[in-house]
């Protein structure tokens, strides 16, 4: 077997793995181990923090959907953190002082990481429940999250965030995406722990919070990561339902890929990933998060060494009219918001925007060109029947 051949299936079969293999092999390990599906009868004191820059169009029914929980009002705080906002966040926020909201309005913009910061050191719960502005809780989403954490080996505990991607122009390709992420979580919770809180909605046990660097791009994954690090598992509790206006356009799905890949490389550099005595959370994160991160460079190397062994048999003529099909697929898809809206076309569409988002990520996170401060996309409300069925 040539060089060529080596590369071409050997990068092949590691992403194959990843993409296809590791999901399996998870659903093999995991079928004894059921999940905790029951809410909490404990009511631990909990501090709520809404991170915010700009929200002034979500904030308040973001308040509102956090008056309507189903989590006794003496032990529930409430923080909206402030980063600085120019518009109307603020001031609609200290309308709901005399309802037992507290509001830190920093002066300064500085980025989610320092905001977080500072609300943690000014929150008084024995946990906290790290949300976005615009992911609408179901009423019992706090009480089933705490569920996770009646086991004394879980530090932290995420719930499942469901996107109403139904505006967004490349909707079908994230809806598979975050259907096969779903089921990764749920098989990784089940063997060890899930590689990564969604940052929309999780809680944490207070002390196994540490301070972030300032600087960090990806908070929500240096805190999982964090987690394990101190010997505790990070579990995803399906029961505990919110949900969230995706980005509606394909170019601002594409900044945030982006963002995630340069936050991705940024972690490599500072090594942060689970400890060798954590075997198995080592194994899902190499399997989950490590060989996905690399995607564009599996598929480039396999890409090549197709073309170069275009005469080496009629094996390596089908794949390569195989993925020139399947990259055509994704430019028409591109072109066309017809094509895209197809099942075959989102998919092609998503992943071949994720990859050259990802490409641009690792490379803006390897010289470290990734703003911190995150760009805020423009949001609506949700729709009131997407309302209505997050509160259901």
């Amino acid at each position: 077997m040539s060089i060529t051949e080596i590369i071409f299936w050997a990068a092949g079969g590691v992403y194959a793995f990843s993409l296809v293999g590791y999901p399996l092999l998870l659903g093999l390990l995991g079928r004894a181990r059921p999940l905790q599906r029951d809410g909490s009868q404990k009511t631990p004191k909990v501090t709520l923090i809404i991170p915010a820059y700009n929200e002034e169009n979500v904030i308040e029914a973001k308040i509102e959907n956090v008056l309507a929980m189903d989590y006794p009002t003496d032990r529930l705080e409430v923080l909206v953190a402030s980063d600085a906002s120019s518009d109307r966040t603020v001031s609609i926020a200290r309308r709901y002082e005399n309802d037992g909201f507290r509001v830190l309005a920093f002066g300064q913009r500085r980025g989610k990481a320092a905001v977080l910061n500072d609300a943690v050191e000014a929150a008084a719960g024995d946990v906290l429940c790290l949300c976005d502005a615009n992911v609408m809780f179901r009423p019992d989403a706090i009480k089933r999250l705490l569920a996770g954490l009646d086991d004394p080996n879980v530090g932290a505990v995420s719930g499942d965030v469901r996107l109403a991607s139904e505006e967004s122009n490349f909707g079908e390709g994230e809806s598979c995406y975050y259907g096969v992420e779903r089921a990764l979580h749920v098989g990784e919770s089940r063997i060890g722990s899930m590689m990564g809180v969604d940052g929309g909605m999780y809680v944490i046990r207070r002390e196994l919070f540490q301070p972030l660097p300032p600087d960090t791009i990806l908070d929500d994954f240096l805190t999982t990561m964090r987690v394990i690090r101190q010997g505790k598992r990070v579990i995803y509790e399906p029961a505990a339902v919110a949900t969230e206006n995706g980005t509606p356009l394909a170019r601002q799905e594409f900044r945030r890929r982006v963002r995630v890949a340069a936050g991705a490389m940024q972690s490599l550099k500072r090594r942060q990933w689970p400890p060798l005595t954590r075997g198995v959370e080592m194994f899902q994160y190499v399997s989950h998060k490590l060989i996905r991160w690399f995607g564009p460079v599996w598929l480039t190397a396999m890409l090549v060494a197709n073309v170069l062994l275009w005469n080496d048999g009629v094996v390596y003529r089908v794949a390569l009219v195989a993925q020139a099909a399947f990259y055509l697929l994704a430019a028409t898809a591109g072109l066309s918001l017809r094509v895209r809206a197809t099942r075959l076309g989102g998919i092609a569409f998503y992943f071949v925007m994720s990859h050259v988002a990802m490409a641009i990520g690792l490379f803006k996170g390897t010289f470290d060109m990734q703003r911190v401060a995150w760009v805020r996309t423009e949001r609506t409300a949700l729709p009131s029947e997407v309302q209505r069925t997050a509160a259901h």
